[in-house]
């Protein structure tokens, strides 16, 4: 806190972000015991995950082959390769494939070793093998056992419902489960083991299974190549998996290719026939119709066509826009008035127009010296109505020509419309004959070509695709270990920081200066009254203490506030109120007035009559304020008793409890005896009722030199002091000065770092 050297008013504060931080800082314990929990929790789910390894393999598609299926696409849809790999893409992991490569790796049996927290997959360890003979429920999907061995080559099976109630097999004997039938072996040089999981599951939620897990790529500017990768925890069975993709689809491909170049090679034939036959009468065709039409060139005529038809609908826009100011101008000859000029009319009535005007012109000039009846107005008059005449008559002649360029311009308009609403379907017959024609003759070219080429196809027997990497496993791509690691640091961090946040947004309380400097417009904090020691709220003499240097401070900026007010020489009146009760408004005022009168006079006044506090700190006198204003006594001087604390302090305790307080404090003489008093003593502090809750401090405000307005930390409300900001704008109150009442050290303006005072003493 620090003595205040000038009035201005208080601007907005910004953002603190130091201060901010420290207060999130404040539970640095919380915060490290968060980040510890949420990382010991990634290191048990890193523990107990099972890893994820990523598996690829790599395909090239021969260049031959590639430019041949380019040629088909191009004729089939205009696609290009990129198309065509893509096609290979969705192909190569289509549901056929997928189901024979279960089929041949037996993926619909898989066995587990049983953990106490996760279950490993026996992918080629296991001690057992098994088959699916029959599934004979059709909505099977997946089924799981434990399998312990018995003794004498048989074992049992449990969890799970079994046909018979039997549970105990023997090895190799054909057993019936719910879904279906199965065969379960044990491997040769396998006499006992441990008890282990089976899993069967049905060959459609394999293919689905399989489906989202493998991931085809086609790598940009790397030709015809194709990767596939799969992602699962046994490396082994991953590569396996793709090995076997590869081989069921070149397998696939060789079939799809023999028997495609063979039902191409008998199609080929049958369409070069029927090509044939028909180029043969595609060419008279063409030539029957240009002649029927008139042809020439369609193009040609079409755009001669239409440049006339744009021609003439100028031409029509600018003979409507002639007949409309024909039209407009000839309205105006109705009566007697100036008519417009240079409008694009024939010269010979422009000239009309002209000397029109000028007539009519000279005759409002001439009657401005002479009247109606003057021989030179009459005759004006005449020439004027002649003129006229002549513009009408010469405006009806343009009219008529202009209406029938109009005609002609619409009737030209219309013949080359026909013509160039009949070139479309001309053109789209003329086209579909080209068309017939160029198809024909390019399919028997390219049906020539290809039926060499699929001849060549019959021959060769290489795969569809060839193996550039066999199958292999890059790593572990699951769980990211130090991405987990570090998230869960962050989540550690954040979470007891958003928990705080909420905490401290949901908190409507004042707790700091900067609040209230942020809620009340223009307002003046003067002090910082920490909270108060706990033997005594009093300060007392030669007191050094927190507590007692904030008062000192207080009434230090409290006479700067007063010495910017015009002298009157007289005392100071300093009122002290709050929003509600229990703000500490007696306890700043007692204090303000204890170190008020180190220097000075300076009375106490208890104007709180329903709710008297001042006898907390000294024993009260059984007469005081209100006995006084409802006596007939004229000085309040028997009324007033020394405080017992300082010689230079006094205090006018309530008195006893009335009905009207308000009306009390409203009379004239207690005006009256604020003004006989100010001779006396040179402070007088008042201390009033909460003004948010009565309305007995209102008539105070008009009498006092400065207000003190009291805000409690960590109890105000933020809604209080809204009421604060519009009790100060609505009363215009310059002199209103906040207090900061019970505030603990971290919430001062200086935190915990410095306190009140430069003092250094020893205790003698």
């Amino acid at each position: 806190m620090e003595l205040m050297e000038s009035l201005p008013a208080v601007k907005k504060k910004k953002l603190n972000i130091k201060k901010e931080v420290f207060k999130y800082l404040r539970y640095w314990y919380w915060i490290l015991l968060s980040m510890l929990l949420c990382f010991v929790g990634a290191k048990i789910y890193l523990r107990y995950t099972t890893p994820q390894y990523l598996s690829k393999t790599s395909l090239q598609f021969p260049q031959s082959k590639s430019k041949t299926a380019e040629s088909l696409a191009d004729l089939a849809n205009g696609a290009g390769r990129a198309d065509e790999l893509q096609g290979e893409a969705t192909a190569i992991v289509s549901k056929p494939i997928l189901a024979k490569v279960v089929g041949q790796l037996n993926l619909n049996v898989s066995f587990y070793g049983i953990g106490a927290i996760k279950e490993n997959e026996l992918y080629t360890s296991s001690p057992l093998e098994a088959n699916v003979i029959e599934v004979q429920n059709p909505k099977f999907s997946s089924a799981s056992y434990i399998i312990s061995p018995s003794g004498n080559g048989t074992y049992k099976l449990s969890e799970g419902p079994l046909k018979g109630n039997k549970d105990k097999f023997q090895f190799g004997q054909l057993v019936s489960l719910p879904f279906g039938k199965v065969i379960i072996k044990i491997k040769k040089g396998k006499k006992s083991f441990e008890p282990i999981k089976i899993v069967f599951r049905s060959t459609p939620s394999l293919v689905s299974s399989l489906e989202s897990q493998l991931v085809v790529a086609l790598p940009p500017d790397k030709g015809q190549m194709m990767d596939i990768s799969f992602t699962g925890p046994v490396p082994s069975k991953s590569e396996d998996i793709l090995n076997s993709l590869t081989e069921q689809y070149n397998i696939e491909g060789k079939k799809d290719r023999n028997m495609e170049a063979q039902n191409t090679q008998d199609f080929i034939n049958g369409r070069l026939e029927i090509i044939s036959q028909d180029l043969s009468g595609i060419e008279g065709e063409k030539e029957a119709f240009k002649r029927s039409n008139e042809i020439t060139d369609l193009d040609t005529q079409a755009n001669l066509a239409v440049n006339n038809a744009n021609s003439n609908t100028n031409q029509l826009i600018e003979y409507a826009t002639q007949l409309d100011l024909v039209n407009s101008i000839y309205s105006l000859t109705s009566s007697e008035r100036l008519l417009p000029s240079n409008m694009g009319l024939s010269s010979v009535t422009e000239g009309y127009i002209a000397k029109y005007n000028d007539m009519l012109l000279t005759k409002n000039k001439t009657l401005k010296q002479a009247t109606a009846q003057n021989p030179s107005v009459v005759q004006l008059n005449r020439d004027i109505l002649e003129m006229r005449d002549l513009i009408r008559q010469n405006l009806v002649e343009s009219k008529a020509t202009l209406q029938l360029q109009i005609a002609q311009s619409k009737g030209q308009l219309n013949q080359n419309r026909h013509k160039i609403y009949m070139y479309p379907t001309q053109e789209k017959v003329f086209r579909g004959i080209e068309r017939q024609q160029n198809l024909k003759e390019q399919l028997y070219l390219y049906l020539l070509q290809k039926r060499e080429e699929n001849a060549i196809t019959l021959a060769v027997t290489a795969p569809k695709a060839k193996v550039i990497n066999p199958a292999y496993t890059v790593g572990i791509v699951k769980p990211e270990k130090q991405n987990i690691l570090l998230g869960a640091l962050l989540a550690g961090l954040l979470l007891p920081v958003v928990i705080l946040y909420a905490k401290y947004v949901s908190d409507t309380k004042i707790y700091t200066k900067d609040q209230i400097q942020t809620s009340v417009t223009d307002a003046l904090v003067i002090a910082e009254i920490p909270e108060s020691p706990k033997e005594s709220d009093l300060v007392s003499a030669n007191d050094f203490s927190v507590f007692a240097e904030s008062f000192r401070i207080l009434t230090s900026n409290l006479k700067f506030i007063l010495k910017s007010k015009e002298s009157k020489g007289q005392s100071d009146v300093i009122l002290v109120t709050s929003s509600v009760k229990a703000e500490g408004k007696t306890t700043v005022a007692f204090n303000t007035a204890v170190t008020l009168a180190g220097n000075s006079k300076v009375l106490l006044i208890g104007a709180d009559i329903r709710n008297p506090q001042l006898q907390r700190f000294v024993a009260g006198s059984d007469k005081g304020l209100t006995d006084y204003l409802i006596s007939d006594d004229t000085s309040v001087r028997p009324y007033i008793v020394p405080s017992g604390l300082n010689e230079n302090l006094d205090i006018l305790f309530s008195g006893a409890m009335v009905p009207n307080p308000n009306d009390l404090l409203e009379m004239k003489k207690f005006d009256e005896m604020i003004e006989s008093i100010k001779h006396t003593y040179r402070y007088i502090v008042i201390d009033s009722a909460p003004v948010m809750l009565v309305s007995d401090t209102m008539h105070l405000i008009e009498i006092a030199d400065a207000i003190l307005y009291i805000v409690k930390s960590n109890f105000t409300d933020q809604q209080m002091l809204h009421f604060a900001d519009e009790f100060k704008q609505t009363h215009n109150l310059k002199n209103i000065a906040f207090i900061l009442n019970n505030v603990k050290p971290e919430n001062s303006r200086y935190g915990n770092k410095y306190g009140y005072g430069y003092y250094t003493y020893s205790k003698v």
